[in-house]
């Protein structure tokens, strides 16, 4: 359903208002905030309900043929959604969904996942750190992830279009006492718990070995890592030799590497 608008204060429109510090939910938000038309695309092919979509005036038509009439479609000249979104706005279409429960850990079935791996971020806070994991996680075929303490809102406006949308397709669960819940997943017996870490004692990643046990890689924060405690409980400790003087990667860049080496070896 096409609304030709001119009012950037319409308050049909208040959800797009102001986007530009992207600023993490108050925990009455029950919607969130895609923007381009790739991502835009992925929501409405997503299990997400589509809520509504700004468009630039001149792509009403194409917008309003993905969605059926129940779903509006806003249309306002370009310059009034810069003034509207608050920041100079070139990507020509937004929209608004009903933002996802996160699903319990308690939930989790991992050994029915091909591969049989998941992502656990805990204490991830840059939103294009996090962003770039779920895009590599999802190309590797990894659906389902792990949201700890501290980490980036996977929902945010810039951790979905880094993710390319990929985050939109994936099964996000609340890590929210990562000790304690990493640990019982553990004690099944059918869950090996792998943190990455600098240590010189930990196994080499091109020596670790999978078996048939399910495999949560847990990534720590940019600064900070993983909490020592939780790095003692895991099951695995695992590290990326490095060469030529380098001591660390940027926390993407390893996520990507572990689990390009866990799916493969999951795969044989």
């Amino acid at each position: 359903m096409i609304r030709f608008l001119d009012d950037p204060a319409d308050p049909r429109l208040a959800c797009y208002s102001d986007l530009r510090w992207d600023a993490n939910p108050r925990p009455e938000c029950d919607w969130f905030i895609v923007e381009g038309r790739l991502c835009v695309q992925r929501l409405i092919e997503s299990p997400i309900e589509c809520l509504s979509i700004l468009v630039e005036s001149g792509k009403e038509a194409e917008a309003a043929s993905w969605v059926d009439d129940r779903t509006p479609v806003y249309a306002l000249p370009a310059e009034k959604i810069r003034s509207l979104v608050g920041y100079h706005f070139h990507r020509g279409m937004l929209a608004c969904g009903r933002r996802p429960i996160l699903g319990s850990v308690d939930s989790l079935q991992l050994n029915q996942s091909r591969p049989p791996v998941a992502l656990a971020a805990v204490g991830v806070n840059q939103r294009e750190n996090l962003g770039s994991m779920l895009r590599t996680s999802a190309a590797l075929g990894i659906e389902k992830v792990l949201i700890g303490p501290l980490t980036a809102d996977p929902y945010s406006r810039r951790t979905v279009r880094v993710s390319m949308g990929a985050v939109l397709k994936q099964r996000l669960y609340a890590l929210k006492e990562p000790l304690a819940e990493l640990s019982r997943l553990q004690s099944t017996g059918q869950v090996r718990t792998v943190v990455t870490t600098l240590s010189p004692e930990a196994t080499p990643l091109d020596q670790f070995v999978t078996d048939d046990r399910a495999i949560i890689l847990v990534m720590g924060g940019e600064a900070e890592g993983i909490d020592s405690a939780i790095e003692a409980m895991a099951s695995d400790r695992v590290t990326i030799p490095m060469q030529l003087g380098t001591d660390s990667l940027n926390v993407s860049v390893a996520a990507a590497i572990f689990l390009y080496q866990l799916t493969s070896e999951s795969d044989r």
